[in-house]
């Protein structure tokens, strides 16, 4: 048996179960943060992200992407990671919302 594949590219919000707005890593701006929760793909692509330490509930930030579907550079735990653009779209991340500046009296 095989499994249906699916691809992320052109999709730009995904709902899961929740309805919660799920996105692609690669659909983040520039300087844009996000949690990730999961990755989509085969066994040996989760276990690789899972060691570079992209796991479910790490925040990531978006440093910088690629032009013409190169790779895209994130932030997680402190280290600066590059993934390429077809390993990226298989990140699902919920986006942070901006916080103002500085604290409100």
């Amino acid at each position: 048996m095989f499994r249906r594949r699916r691809t992320l590219r052109g999709q730009k919000v995904l709902e899961n179960e929740n309805g919660d707005g799920l996105s692609p890593l690669t659909d983040l701006a520039e300087g844009e943060r996000g949690v990730m929760v999961k990755a989509i793909g085969g066994f040996g692509l989760v276990r690789r992200l899972t060691e570079m330490g992209l796991t479910p509930g790490v925040e990531v930030k978006l440093l910088r992407k690629g032009s013409f579907g190169g790779p895209v550079e994130v932030e997680v735990r402190g280290v600066t990671l590059a993934l390429g653009c077809g390993v990226a779209s298989k990140v699902l991340v919920k986006p942070l919302k901006a916080e103002p500046n500085g604290p409100q009296p």
